[in-house]
């Protein structure tokens, strides 16, 4: 698909990640023998992000939204749309029931410029963008307690906003080169 795509065409993983509102330990030395405290809050509230990465430019395209929905992937395909005029926007995604809705479906089809490449069931290994929600993570939740909700928001909405400070990581990380395995 990429050797044969027009200038104008882009290719995209799309996937959602929602952050919990709570403290996530994920790595640290401590001392033998001693207890520590982490703090922590509810977790019942959470940044729910649709996003689209772009693997040739590292382009990143969101839609923070109170749920993750048919309607928040509409809103997120009308932004990439108008962020892209020209050429036809490939994307590739999971099976979520809302990416198969009928609203996404019929939004598609009066769109022809978007087109749908679902990967097999089960294989988020094949999504680039589990990489990039991995190393969101890594910069703005793991390891990190922010006592109110409205900080913790606008740390994880300021990493999408400064993505440019991660270009470097990002091109290492956010690579197309597959292992093939044969059984």
């Amino acid at each position: 698909m990429k050797a044969s795509k027009s200038k104008h065409d882009r290719i995209y993983f799309l996937d959602a990640v929602h952050s919990l509102h709570n403290s996530q330990p994920a790595y640290g030395w401590l001392k033998k023998g001693f207890e520590y405290t982490i703090q922590s809050n509810t977790g019942r509230q959470r940044v729910n992000i649709n996003g689209a990465y772009n693997i040739e430019d590292h382009a990143v395209v969101i839609e923070e939204s109170e749920r993750v929905n048919a309607q928040s992937t509409v809103a997120l395909f009308e932004k990439m749309l108008k962020e892209q005029p020209l050429g036809i926007l490939y994307l590739i995604l999971d099976n979520a029931k809302y990416y198969r809705s009928q609203i996404v479906t019929e939004f598609q089809r009066n769109n022809p410029r978007i087109q749908l490449l679902f990967l097999p069931a089960y294989s988020p290994n094949l999504n680039i963008i589990e990489r990039l929600w991995k190393l969101f993570k890594k910069k703005t939740t793991y390891n990190s307690y922010y006592e109110k909700f409205t900080v913790f928001k606008k740390q994880c909405l300021n990493f999408f906003e400064n993505i440019e400070e991660y270009k470097v990581e990002l091109r290492s990380l956010m690579t197309d080169n597959f292992q093939l395995l044969q059984a």
